[in-house]
């Protein structure tokens, strides 16, 4: 557990030492256990009248951090009771609401709130948030807190995960009959099983929260998750083992931890780190810690083995291209009124939609990767997907929505592999889409939409990419993905009909019907029509322009 950082690290390590930035940001990131905050007055098991609540608000702006992992909240709505929602983006754990009514200590007619874990993030600071680590929840029991994961995005890429492990265990020894401690040393395995991924991701991350586990004084829980001598693994404390914990004198040593792994301690600023006591202190173990960072800004820094590209760069940060998405959609939403208006609507018109860069923005993937001076890697695109960390395309879950709305069907045929469709779906109904398979279908690519496994019926059909095999199958009724994960028969009922076309849309010539490169930039086909038949959005990451001659 030795805090000091260690060199003669790894490439990937070489990366983020030997950056030089020509700016750099100063990053404050805080852990706060906020003990039962609930979102009304009275409830929960430390109950809390409108005074508390300011004395938080109070506290927060002195321990003054861009961003919090927080334990123990209720829901958002608790949350926001401290962090004005206006100027802090609040991203609360999804674990459902707890069954049973057990009460508190002490207090027969208080009553545990559903506590999750989550962050409070300022407005000014850009992230995306990763699907939780729901595996924290041992026995599936909706009482072990899942762990909530976001990757920040200003600057250097850098991974958090706030936890909050299960209590009763703080010292003892795995084994034994204790549930508690056999709780909490599978917890153990989670974690390191995270760790073990984030070394692979080759990003710099973190873990904040409370861990219920005195690490500095014994090494039974900590040598699980750490791997000394690892370049990527290799898990650091801020503190020392001999430093002692002020917020309350019953309580000397820590269970409320920031670890860092060596990408991320080269970013630590040293001797920052800090323990916010109350100013009244009231009976707890848990006051807010924090430290400080020094993160590069890739659009200036100069990498070991590259740079942020000036297409990315135009795609994540101008400000035309969300202006340009948005108006767009909203073509499109109007183009949606006028079909209808014309007789469009009745039960089986579908508008066709492309995934990546159309719906999804994969930015950041492509960050992580021109941050570790990497370029296309096919089993990090993969695992991007497989990810779920997509934002959306500005505009484009509104418009899916408004077609669901409107009597019309969503077919996205993308050619991110058929086995991640549901990982597809899951990112979107995250991102807000509405959750209905009667009227949405992913559509990947199968080895059987290929030319080189089906070139026969390439042939007779015509298709110029394997996007027109799965929009001939939807047209007649025998695109059998859209029903795969049918229950009920409702859902294949629903697709096992002949669809109608009436409006494409996508980043890229392929996504439209039988069209090539060449063959648009002559005329296309000529029965389609841009901006009535489909609409196009910019993308100058990547597409089949690349392989396009002048």
């Amino acid at each position: 557990m030795n805090i000091r950082l260690r060199f003669g690290c790894a490439a990937v390590l070489a990366i983020v030492i030997t950056a030089v930035p020509d700016r750099a940001s100063a990053l404050k990131l805080a852990s706060w256990n906020m003990e039962h905050l609930a979102d009304t007055d009275g409830e929960g098991c430390r109950p809390r009248n409108p005074a508390d609540y300011e004395a938080l608000k109070r506290h927060a702006a002195k321990l003054d951090a861009d961003v919090i992992a927080v334990q123990e909240v209720e829901n958002e709505q608790a949350l926001g009771r401290v962090f004005n929602p206006e100027e802090w983006s609040l991203e609360i754990a999804r674990n459902p609401d707890q069954d049973d009514a057990r009460s508190c200590t002490g207090m027969a007619d208080k009553f545990i709130i559903t506590q999750r874990t989550g962050f409070a993030i300022r407005k000014t600071v850009k992230y995306s948030r990763n699907p939780d680590l729901t595996a924290l929840d041992i026995g599936n029991g909706n009482r072990h807190r899942y762990g909530v994961d976001i990757t920040l995005e200003a600057g250097a890429p850098l991974r958090l995960l706030s936890v909050h492990l299960k209590s009763g265990c703080p010292a003892a020894v795995p084994g034994g009959g204790d549930n508690d401690c056999q709780v909490l040393f599978e917890q153990q395995k989670v974690l390191k099983k995270w760790v073990d991924d984030r070394a692979k991701d080759a990003i710099p991350f973190m873990l904040l929260g409370d861990f219920n586990r005195r690490l500095q004084a014994e090494e039974q829980f900590w040598t699980g998750i750490d791997a000394p001598g690892d370049p990527l693994r290799d898990l650091h404390l801020p503190v020392r083992r001999d430093t002692v914990a002020r917020c309350q004198p019953a309580f000397p040593q820590f269970i409320d931890f920031i670890v860092f792994n060596p990408a991320s301690f080269a970013l630590f600023k040293a001797d920052s780190f800090q323990e916010l006591v109350y100013e009244a202190a009231p009976a707890s173990d848990h006051c807010p810690i924090a430290v400080e960072l020094t993160v590069p800004d890739l659009g200036d820094a100069v990498l070991a083995k590259g740079a942020m590209t000036t297409a990315l760069k135009w795609y994540r940060r101008s400000a035309e291209f969300p202006l340009i998405s948005r108006y767009i959609y909203e073509m499109a939403r109007q183009r949606v009124d006028a079909i209808r208006a014309a007789g469009g609507d009745g039960p089986n018109w579908v508008v066709s939609l492309d995934a990546d860069e159309t719906i999804f923005d994969n930015s950041l993937g492509q960050l992580e990767n021109e941050y570790l001076g990497l370029g296309f890697v096919a089993e990090r695109w993969r695992a991007w997907e497989m990810r779920g960390a997509a934002k959306e395309i500005p505009g484009a879950i509104d418009f899916v929505n408004y077609v669901l709305g409107n009597g019309g069907k969503i077919a996205i045929i993308s050619n991110r592999d058929a086995d991640l469709e549901e990982a597809a779906r899951q990112n979107l109904v995250r991102l807000g889409m509405r959750d209905d398979r009667r009227k949405v279908c992913i559509l990947g690519r199968r080895s059987v939409d290929t030319q080189a496994a089906n070139g026969e019926e390439w042939q007779r059909f015509g298709y110029k990419n394997d996007k027109d095999r799965r929009r001939r199958l939807l047209s007649e009724d025998n695109a059998a993905g859209c029903w795969s994960r049918d229950t009920d028969g409702s859902v294949r009922a629903s697709w096992s009909r002949p669809h109608k076309f009436v409006l494409w849309i996508g980043d890229n010539i392929l996504d439209l019907p039988k069209t090539t490169q060449a063959e648009a930039r002559t005329g296309g086909t000529p029965d389609l029509v841009f901006g009535r038949d489909y609409f196009l959005l910019p993308n100058p990451l990547y597409g089949s322009w690349q392989n396009n001659k002048p």
